[in-house]
């Protein structure tokens, strides 16, 4: 053993002691004791430093920095290069290994995100022990292509990453192209082979519609398992309801022939949680099986609550007076129509059940009939007054028994009215009435918007109704509860208690929780009110659970969630695969990254598209798809863009009308099938079966009773040469053919497999054409204008910023249910924006079916009273007319052409009326005083075009005329 000499001052001052060493190691002897260090133990090798008194050499353990100072001035020169190569000698080995087990690591596994973070960081540790001074070494030749190899892995970059993933990929595929090739009845794709193969720590497939993501399910389970990265028990195969389990069960029996991975439910899983760590499984409530047994009961607790709490009975009827209904401000709407749409489309009537035309005067309506006041809606003014330019005045209320008329006047303070209001001509119809009353000795209690605004309209009432000595008498509760049950209105708020009690639970509110619950709602004193009515049903509903030793879907996650996230249960899967991903909630996620997390090396690998996601009012949050990797963590994200359902024809159409919405994720969808010519086709057809032919055996559809439908169905079965599958698609249940129905079109059309089906109902489902009907507007039209009441909307998740984002995707879901061609149905006199849309903007037949003129020419008919609405054809009395379609709220009408019975536009020519119809293009004069027709008559003075209002000697009639020559006939387009 060789050993370091002192320096002359070392010797001369020094009781330092004596450094020996050998092939082996380090030998420290200091007085009776030696210490021996191995090469291997050294962080690095010893380093010399020159001082005036010798040199110094330090070196390093794990445990202790070491220095000798006073050495021989010669001993670097002497010993460094030495000290070097036995520490290479013995550290070779150990580099050997890590570099060994990195290579290994990216052979026989997909390198994921979180390997590379600890690769890295164990590559910069032994980086730092061999550089840089191996570079200027002697011994750097012993180990020089393994330190370029260190200084890479030190250094990784994302495009290292990239190599050693696609190297693996392609390895994989190769060893187990065999296996893809025959999983399925055909050869998996490429993306879906791939998409099988990537196994980072949190992967994301993004799975059109039909490109085949439950092979891919399957494929990736049967490959882990062949390629030995996997038993069976490692596997969790999540799948949302019982039958989509079921049907998953089933492929992969059929597919990998074992019964040994079994597809799981969020509910089962939970299930077992709870069972292994209670030792004993939960008894599960009737209420988590049947949601109608769960409604009858909510709403026998509603009826219960109001019958023996008073408190209780008040906050309810309170609720239906004031709160029943999302107000929206009538001045923010852009037109009339669009403001009586929106009264129509959510159904706002009063408590007596008339259709009111403004929220101020439906808390009239309630207060009176409340407070035990007989009154008439809009009842015609007693006194006949109307006009040739003026029908009837019927005022907004009258008391029959008090002979008082009431008036709410849209204006505020400052006599403003809504933008879409002309100002001038309200007043002047103000001034009118007030006239009208004055002159005729009637008494009217005039109201404002201004007044309901400031919260004093029902003040401002009573005390009106005090001064003219009317009675109030609170109507008696039993009388108001049995109005309520008559109406339905109770049946419907226990509907909504029994939907929010899994919101509420599933959302797991604090105190504090609930106070940002109202903040953030559309309306927080509806919500408010709601969550009082809410509470006490909440409460009994616990305790009845609670009683009976059972517990709902809701506390089965819950509780699931906070065994895992406690430790209490650890997860035996490391390799958790979820279904449909995009119809994921909170919860739900929430449950799956805990059981990530409780098995260190496990990989979530969610399935879904986010173009298909139509579950918010169920809880789903498409954020968690969208933004999926600032959830989880970083992500590797895959996609399958080939479809093998649709032809590119109608993907072109689905997918442009899709991303319009800039939220959802950008993909490109490519069709197996190739077609040259649209296969979106659009038959346009009034709903009135009136003008259509009536099928007596059919049921009251009107796409039925128009014959839409069956000329579909004819021009399908005129081209069938085998059987067909034909879905009936709509947005509701009822607005579908029922099995009668279909059955009398089977025997009909005996080619055709015929299926009715909702567009929920519809996902995940395929068939050769479909026809998509009730694409109108209004409450159940399509997109649905209803508003959901403010507490649900509260505590759904988030709503995107994009007008009718779900119902978009929904329709998307309608139109990729077919194979080969998609038919819609619609009446252009109602129908939905969605449809307008597409023939302004796609590439869809519009000509496979002829329309009638008043289809082709809605923009020429819109009403021109109330903007938004719709001229729609009707029998009177008279012969036909054309009213708007937000009667009775608009009540304007326009008489139809004298010649063909089309309807007669008034926006082409100012001071005309104009057939619609292109060949008749009959075209008429219009008074400038009082917007009727003009007719041609005959005087001693020659012809002149006189006021069709004009009634001879009556006073009140339009008396203006003009000579024939003096009109300006315009020259048709």
């Amino acid at each position: 053993m060789n050993s370091i000499a002192v320096s002359l001052f070392g010797r001369m001052f020094s009781n330092k002691a004596m450094l020996a060493f050998d092939h082996h190691m380090l030998t420290i002897c200091q007085g009776n004791s030696t210490r021996q260090i191995s090469w291997s133990d050294l962080e690095a090798p010893p380093s010399f430093a020159y001082g005036l008194f010798g040199q110094t050499i330090s070196f390093v353990t794990a445990q202790q920095n070491h220095t000798f100072s006073l050495l021989a001035y010669g001993a670097h020169r002497k010993f460094q290069a030495e000290f070097e190569r036995y520490w290479v000698n013995a550290n070779e080995a150990k580099l050997d290994t890590f570099l060994n087990k990195i290579t290994k690591l990216v052979k026989q596994r997909y390198l994921r995100q979180s390997y590379v973070s600890r690769i890295q960081r164990l590559a910069q540790q032994e980086h730092d022990r061999w550089l840089p001074w191996i570079k200027n070494s002697p011994a750097f030749v012993l180990v020089d292509k393994k330190i370029n190899v260190l200084e890479q892995y030190a250094n990784w970059d994302a495009a290292l990453t990239q190599y050693l993933q696609q190297k693996y990929v392609t390895k994989q595929l190769n060893l187990h192209h065999a296996f893809f090739d025959r999983v399925e009845a055909n050869p998996l794709t490429l993306s879906q082979r791939r998409a099988c193969v990537i196994d980072d720590d949190n992967n994301l497939l993004l799975a059109g519609a039909g490109t085949g993501k439950t092979s891919v399910m399957i494929g990736r389970a049967g490959f882990l398992v062949q390629s030995q990265q996997a038993s069976y028990s490692d596997i969790l195969l999540l799948a949302y309801g019982r039958k989509a389990a079921d049907e998953m069960d089933q492929r992969i029996e059929n597919k990998l022939a074992t019964d040994k991975i079994k597809a799981a439910t969020f509910h089962s899983v939970g299930l077992a949680i709870i069972s292994q760590v209670e030792r004993a499984k939960p008894t599960m409530s009737v209420f988590a099986e049947d949601e109608k047994v769960k409604a009858k009961w909510v709403q026998q607790c509603f009826e219960s609550l109001i019958e023996n709490s008073a408190e209780y009975r008040h906050l309810v009827l309170d609720y239906f007076s004031k709160y029943y209904y999302v107000e929206k401000n009538e001045f923010d709407f852009k037109t009339l129509g669009d403001y009586y749409s929106y009264l129509n489309d959510n159904d706002i009537r009063s408590l007596k059940g008339d259709k009111v035309k403004s929220f101020g005067e439906l808390y009239i309506a309630n207060w009176l009939f409340y407070h035990g006041i007989d009154y008439q809606y809009e009842a015609p003014y007693k006194i006949d007054v109307k006009t040739i330019e003026r029908r009837q005045y019927k005022p907004d209320f009258y008391l029959p028994e008090y002979d008082i008329y009431i008036e709410y006047y849209g204006i505020d303070d400052a006599g403003n009215t809504a933008p879409y209001i002309d100002k001038a001509q309200y007043h002047s119809e103000i001034d009118w009435k007030n006239t009208t009353h004055a002159s005729n000795n009637t008494h009217c209690i005039a109201l404002t918007y201004g007044q309901h605004k400031q919260g004093k309209l029902l003040n401002e009432l009573e005390q009106a109704l005090l001064s003219a000595s009317v009675k109030t008498q609170i109507l008696p509760l039993e009388s108001l509860l049995e109005s309520l049950k008559e109406t339905g209105r109770i049946t419907v708020l226990a509907a909504l208690f029994s939907q929010l009690l899994s919101l509420y639970k599933a959302a797991y509110l604090t105190d504090a929780d609930e106070v940002d619950v109202i903040k953030r709602s559309l309306d927080a004193k509806q919500t408010t009110q709601a969550l009082a009515l809410l509470k006490p049903i909440l409460s009994n509903y616990n305790a009845h659970l609670q009683q009976r030793g059972e517990i709902d879907f809701d506390d089965m996650i819950i509780k699931a969630i906070e065994y895992v996230e406690s430790g209490k249960f650890k997860s035996p899967w490391r390799y958790i695969m979820v279904d449909e991903f995009q119809d994921i909630s909170q919860p739900r996620a929430r449950l799956v990254k805990a059981l990530r997390d409780s098995n260190k090396g496990s990989s979530v690998f969610a399935v879904g598209d986010d173009w298909q996601a139509i579950y918010r009012f169920s809880g789903a949050d498409i954020k968690l798809t969208t933004e999926f990797a600032t959830y989880f963590g970083f992500t590797t994200q895959t996609a399958l863009d080939l479809t093998f359902r649709f032809n590119n024809k109608i993907g072109e159409v689905a997918s442009a009308f899709i991303s319009k919405n800039p939220a959802q994720l950008d993909k490109t969808i490519t069709s197996l099938t190739q077609v040259s010519h649209p296969s979106v086709s659009l038959l346009r057809r009034s709903s009135n079966a009136s003008i259509g032919y009536k099928n007596s055996y059919y049921s009251d559809i009107p796409e039925l009773l128009n014959g839409a439908i069956d000329d579909i169905l004819c021009t399908i079965h005129s081209k069938a040469c085998k059987p067909t599958t034909v879905y009936f698609l709509a947005r509701f249940w009822f607005q579908l053919p029922t099995n009668t129905d279909i059955k009398t079109m089977s025997v009909k059309y005996p080619l055709l497999k015929i299926q009715s089906q909702s567009f929920h109902a519809s996902k995940g489902k395929e068939a050769d054409h479909v026809i998509i009907i009730g694409l109108q507007k209004g409450k159940h039209g399509f997109p649905s204008e209803k508003v959901a009441p403010a507490i649900i909307e509260a505590l759904l998740p988030a709503p995107e910023n994009f007008a009718y984002a779900q119902e978009r995707r929904l329709f998307y879901v309608a139109l990729t249910r077919a194979k080969h061609r998609a038919y819609i149905i619609a009446d252009m006199t109602n129908s939905s924006c969605f449809v307008s849309e597409l023939i302004a903007e796609h590439d869809i037949e519009l000509d496979e079916f002829t329309s009638d003129v008043d289809q082709l020419h809605i923009a020429d008919i819109n009403c021109m009273r109330c903007d938004s609405g719709v001229l729609k054809k009707h029998s009177g009395r008279f012969g036909p007319f054309y009213g708007c379609s937000l009667f009775p709220r608009c009540e304007h009408k326009e008489k139809s052409c004298e010649q063909c019975q089309s309807p007669m536009t008034r926006s082409r020519y100012t001071g005309f009326k104009l057939c619609i119809n292109t060949a008749c293009n009959h075209l008429v004069p219009t008074c400038d005083k009082c917007g009727a027709e003009m007719v041609l008559r005959n005087s001693a003075k020659g012809q002149f075009w006189g006021c069709k209002n004009y009634k001879g000697n009556d006073p009140l009639s339009c008396k203006n005329g003009k000579d024939s020559k003096s009109i300006q006939w315009p020259e048709l387009a």
